[in-house]
């Protein structure tokens, strides 16, 4: 709960934030500051060369244990921090790639990309060592913290996207810092000998898949920009920003999850994978079509009629269906990780993003902008398949998908009816004050019934 609440609060709270960015910098200038947020996470995540995923399985299978996990927190910090730095320094030719006519503000992406690396790492770090309460703090620095020194400068200096990128640099790199000192402070750093090639050897593989599996998402900003222009990008992110709610409870549920199973004995993984992901995947559902439902609402609280925001709630609800899917996925995920043979996802998630990305070019030629945002379900669709696959592969140990489908089939209802109501009107809003009620009741259900064993 801690996590999930601690992980939700601070996205929800940059969500706040975003209708004034939005009013202030304009729809074009929008669109490029969400070019740039693609930047950040795609650069994060290849230059931590997957050692965030290798922290946490560090510190709770590895010899070294607690004090060799903060040995690599440290080092693989270092190793992105020089990493995202010479990024920036090539900034000229990588704006080549995103496009958005200014390498100052590309190198500014790549510096926040290195605070936003350091971060990721002390949390891995901070989930081993059972602290969800500094998590959070981190995650509310980073997330919050930097877009309010954002709307800060856009609003007293220039309503730029070069003022609003610096504020999100600088929340990061705050919060990168910090997250080391905590690291330090939790434990002495240790290591032994080979831990740092150990970890490579499993991260480094999980590059491909880490960027991938973001790409599932970021793909469809830089087809709709390329397709339908930069104005439509930045429409396609406020929908992205709200439809990755029920992936923010899945992540936020996952910093528990992934080390109770990797904690649990050889045997045991799979059926604590089927009984946990039972209640998570109901939950989820519940909250993909309750996102859904209130998409109208809360699209035109993000931005003004500018934007004109509440024709992209079928986007919105191809988002939330995408990520219930990951539920599936993650299950698959967790016994991969466990037995330290993560390269096959190396392969598996390119593949599955490259068949999304097939799915969302084919989608935007209709000329419907929401409709292409069903690439991502498409791509997490194939991920849930690929991942159990290689499970079976690399994993003595077998669960079943099969006992998430009654909750899959329920959100994937739930998603289609949002984006099927109408967005206006009073049997539009009938129709979605039902709906979202109901989501409501069906979590809560669930959560009591977890609550009570």
């Amino acid at each position: 709960m801690i996590y999930t609440i601690g992980t939700a609060a601070p996205i929800l709270a940059n969500a706040l934030v975003t209708p004034a960015v939005t009013r202030a910098v304009g729809s074009v200038e929008f669109g490029r500051v969400s070019l740039l947020i693609q930047l950040i996470q795609v650069t994060m995540l290849v230059c931590s060369l997957g050692l965030a995923a290798a922290i946490t399985r560090h510190g709770l299978i590895e010899a070294s244990g607690v004090p060799g996990a903060s040995a690599l927190t440290l080092r693989a910090s270092g190793i992105a921090a020089v990493l995202c730095l010479m990024g920036a320094f090539g900034s000229p030719a990588l704006d080549l790639v995103v496009g958005v006519d200014d390498p100052w503000l590309v190198a500014l992406g790549c510096v926040a990309a290195a605070g936003f690396a350091c971060m990721a790492n002390a949390q891995a770090f901070l989930r081993v060592v059972d602290r969800p309460l500094p998590f959070v703090m981190l995650a509310l620095v980073a997330t919050l913290g930097g877009p309010v020194i954002g709307l800060g400068l856009v609003l007293l200096h220039q309503a730029s996207a070069v003022d609003f990128v610096s504020g999100l640099a600088a929340g990061y790199v705050l919060a990168g810092a910090v997250g080391l000192a905590l690291t330090l402070r939790g434990a002495r750093p240790r290591p032994l000998p080979g831990d740092l090639a150990r970890a490579l050897r499993i991260g480094v593989p999980t590059v491909p898949h880490a960027v991938g599996l973001y790409l599932s998402t970021a793909v469809l900003v830089f087809v709709v920009a390329h397709t339908f222009g930069t104005a439509d990008a930045g429409r396609m992110q406020l929908a992205i920003l709200l439809g990755s709610a029920p992936s923010v409870l899945t992540t936020a549920l996952n910093n528990a999850w992934a080390p109770l199973v990797y904690a649990a004995p050889r045997g045991e993984r799979a059926s604590l994978i089927e009984g946990t992901g039972r209640d998570i995947a109901l939950i989820t559902a519940a909250a993909s079509g309750f996102v859904a439902a209130v998409a109208p609402l809360v699209l035109v609280v993000l931005a003004d009629a500018r934007f004109d925001p509440a024709p992209m709630t079928p986007a919105v609800a191809w988002m939330a269906l995408g990520g219930l899917i990951s539920v599936v996925y993650l299950g698959s995920v967790h016994l991969v990780f466990a037995e330290g043979r993560s390269t096959g996802l190396a392969i598996v998630t390119p593949l599955s993003v490259a068949v999304g990305t097939a799915a969302a070019v084919a989608l935007s030629r209709t000329g419907d902008v929401p409709l292409t945002a069903a690439g991502m379900t498409v791509t997490y669709t194939a991920l849930a398949i690929g991942a159990w696959l290689l499970a079976r592969r690399v994993s003595p140990e077998r669960w079943r998908p099969t006992t998430m489908g009654p909750a899959v089939a329920i959100g994937s209802a739930l998603c289609l009816a949002g984006a099927l109501a109408p967005i206006d009107g009073p049997e539009g809003w009938l129709t979605r004050t039902v709906l979202a009620i109901g989501c409501v009741a069906l979590a809560c259900g669930r959560f009591v019934r977890v609550m009570r064993g």
